[in-house]
């Protein structure tokens, strides 16, 4: 049940980044691996260490491989986020591109391989795209995939999305308000309570032509997910925390559902019927 999910990013110890390979295939390693903290992170990747550390990124390992003449280097980046569900949430910020049978849920697009497993989110960028340098960044992908022995599976919240017209590339996982924004703008206010302790689950359905979007999100305690229901209603439900779904002035519904601690929000579905149902068939119950 959703309600047995494990919430918050405080106090986990940082397992390491599991070693990386001193070559694949014709590319050979540059150095040794440069290590990155909290801190040091924004001497790396400055202008986006922000999305890591909205997912609790306890470190990084960084390591560049040189190819033969006429091919690009790879760039190979490890992230150790605060769980594994902090690991697939950062790998779904980006979702773009096709499946790729690598780790966990392994994406592919132009000389960019991503995947997540246990705490860890995997990177791998060829900086220009050959045929050679794409079965390199794969060969690396495959071995630092062996290489990590912690296995779990995808957060127990985003199991409990309905299927029925889910847009799987859609599917993120967050705990940030302004990831949120990043993914549905909806405005700069908090609109549905997040923070570290909390975790979520946001899609996009479509059904008969029509779109809307779902966001289960689990809090700490009954307290808080009650205070964001009434922060919702003031938003789109008139102030009603009974109301079931609720028409804005542009004609999308809006509606929200909670049971104890864990919350289920349409947001802009396209009918009173689609809003409804979405919300009835989002797994939320469960023992507390």
């Amino acid at each position: 049940p959703l309600a047995a999910c494990a919430l918050g990013c405080v106090g986990r110890a940082d397992p390491g980044p599991p070693s990386l390979p001193d070559a694949a295939g014709a590319w050979r390693a540059v150095g040794e691996p440069e290590q990155f903290d909290t801190a040091t992170i924004f001497d790396y990747i400055d202008g986006h260490a922000e999305v890591y550390l909205a997912y609790g990124m306890q470190s990084c390992v960084a390591r560049r491989y040189e190819g033969p003449e006429g091919q690009p280097d790879i760039v190979v980046d490890v992230f150790v986020m605060a769980s594994p569900e902090d690991a697939f949430g950062v790998f779904t910020v980006d979702l773009d591109g096709e499946d790729a049978a690598v780790g966990h849920d392994g994406r592919y697009r132009y000389g960019w391989l991503s995947f997540w497993k246990g705490p860890y989110f995997v990177s791998i960028t060829a900086e220009d795209e050959t045929a050679a340098a794409r079965d390199a960044v794969f060969d690396l992908g495959h071995s630092i995939a062996a290489m990590i022995d912690i296995d779990s599976p995808r957060p127990a919240i985003v199991v409990g999305l309905p299927t029925d017209g889910l847009e799987r590339e859609s599917v993120r996982f967050l705990r940030s308000e302004v990831i949120l924004r990043t993914h549905l703008y909806l405005g700069e206010d908090d609109v549905a309570g997040l923070g570290p302790d909390t975790e979520a689950a946001l899609a996009k359905y479509s059904r008969d032509g029509l779109s809307a979007h779902l966001l289960i999100v689990g809090y700490r305690d009954e307290r808080r997910a009650m205070a964001a229901e009434e922060v919702f209603a003031a938003r789109f439900l008139h102030g009603e925390t009974d109301a079931k779904v609720v028409q804005d002035a542009v004609g999308r519904w809006y509606g929200i559902r909670r049971e104890g601690r864990l919350a289920a929000m349409v947001l802009g579905a396209g009918t009173e019927v689609m809003a409804s149902d979405l919300l009835a068939e989002a797994t939320i119950g469960g023992p507390e």
